[in-house]
């Protein structure tokens, strides 16, 4: 038994959460806040329409981001659940598979979204303005994808080979690296919102490639290999990261038709607002998705070596996790929503209350959001794509589309609930899944 296999498959659950669940969601967070520091800055240094710009660019932009992570998760399934079955040779081949595909579909998404985003942005109904601002940011952005998507695949397999604290390391790097560029290109130098993308894709791209070194310095449980056939490993990456995708994209899609919406009903005003509330769920979720994310080889390994009920003890410390996790936001959002609003934008006191009103409503989405969140992933370490999927598109699209159309008759007062409401629709969802599942199991 290797030292990644022991630690995965006897390590006390609770322990092997400490050790890391906690560390993964720190790192998870510190990969993904700059995302949301980067828009504080876009606000505080260039103003509304800077950060209204960037939060119409930001859903495509993630799109991309969410062709890497659907291969992450779904090889990372798939090298666990080998792993724990003690197939090594066949881990490696869905490595070095999941390597290529990320940097060949990364490539031709940034192509396409070089082409489609200006035509995007004016359908939305930007202004000349607007439209200019988020065509420089996704821009800039395109350029580096090929690279910088590469650091959502290789922290995934950092993490696999147990290297779980050096994963959060560098994410915690990452952070440093691309706020020290933002600063030193918007606050020192007084550049545009282009330089606020090149400085975190510069950040990101130094990152991935000290990620990348001691794989190629054949250093780590997994090693690039000579394929022997792609045909299978390709069918499972695809299956196994369908839900989260079908999570992120649908979850990007829906982002485009709100703001579309707010843009029509609100303006800037309204855009930016519901981007001040996004970029908040911008930490909270990786936070949540660290947790879970970084248990999954161990919830794979067990499952994959027949250990069931070890499996569910893991799972019921990351729920456990997730709840706490979303009732604190909860009442941050209650009780700090102007705090929380200055900190991106400085606005008068009209905009001001209006903002804080609509905090306040969006975020009960936490309430009951971990429910949904549970299930899916759960559901998705253990290889259940099928329930995994139908929660991710109920989650981003079904239920986002539905209480759009319902709610937006309502006007701003009505978007404002349609998060919330989703939230509350998918843990209904997720509650009934987990109980057919049960009745299966005991018909058995």
């Amino acid at each position: 038994m290797t030292a990644e296999h022991a630690f995965f498959l006897e390590t006390n659950p609770t322990k092997l959460f400490f050790k890391a669940a906690i560390p993964g969601a720190i790192g998870m967070i510190a990969s993904n806040i700059y995302f949301s520091v980067e828009m504080l800055l876009i606000g505080r240094f260039l103003g509304q329409t800077a950060f209204a710009g960037g939060n119409l660019a930001n859903p495509l932009l993630l799109i991309a981001y969410a062709v890497a992570d659907m291969i992450a998760v779904g090889s990372s399934i798939g090298i666990s659940l080998r792993l724990g079955k003690g197939k090594k040779e066949d881990a490696d081949e869905m490595f070095t598979t999941a390597v290529l595909l990320s940097s060949v579909l990364s490539t031709l998404t940034a192509v396409l979204l070089t082409a489609a985003g200006p035509f995007i942005f004016r359908l939305m109904g930007a202004d000349e303005a607007l439209a200019k601002e988020a065509i420089s940011y996704l821009g800039t952005y395109t350029i580096f994808i090929p690279v910088t998507c590469l650091v959502f695949v290789f922290d995934n397999y950092l993490r696999i080979c147990g290297w779980v604290r050096f994963s959060m390391v560098m994410n915690i790097v990452m952070a440093i690296l691309c706020l020290s560029f933002e600063l030193l290109f918007l606050y020192v130098f007084k550049l545009g919102i282009g330089y606020a993308a090149l400085g975190t894709s510069l950040g990101m791209s130094i990152t991935c490639i000290i990620c990348i070194i001691p794989f190629v310095r054949g250093k780590m449980a997994l090693r690039f290999v000579r394929l022997r056939g792609i045909k299978e490993p390709l069918r499972e990456i695809f299956t196994q990261g369908l839900p989260n995708f079908l999570n992120n994209t649908s979850g990007r899609i829906t982002s485009v038709l709100m703001n579309t919406l707010l843009l029509r009903i609100g303006g800037d005003t309204a855009v930016s607002i519901f981007g001040v509330f996004m970029n908040i769920d911008g930490i909270i979720v990786p936070g949540m998705y660290g947790v879970f994310d970084s248990l999954q080889p161990a919830i794979g390994y067990n499952w994959g070596a027949g250990r069931k009920d070890r499996s569910s003890r893991i799972a019921v410390r990351c729920v456990s996790a997730l709840t706490l996790m979303c009732l604190a936001f909860t009442l941050i959002l209650e009780f700090f929503p102007s705090s929380i609003f200055s900190l991106f934008l400085q606005t008068d006191k009209e905009e001001l209350a209006l903002a804080v009103h609509a905090i306040r409503i969006m975020g009960l989405t936490y309430l009951v959001r971990w429910i949904s969140y549970s299930g899916q992933s759960y559901a998705s370490a253990i290889g259940k794509s099928g329930e995994a999927a139908l929660l991710s598109l109920c989650n981003a699209f079904i239920f986002p589309v539905l209480m759009m159309f319902i709610l937006s008759g309502g006007g701003l007062e009505g978007l404002w609930y349609v998060t919330p409401s989703v939230a509350v629709l998918s843990a209904i969802t997720a509650v009934i899944i987990y109980m057919i599942r049960i009745r299966r199991a005991m018909e058995k």
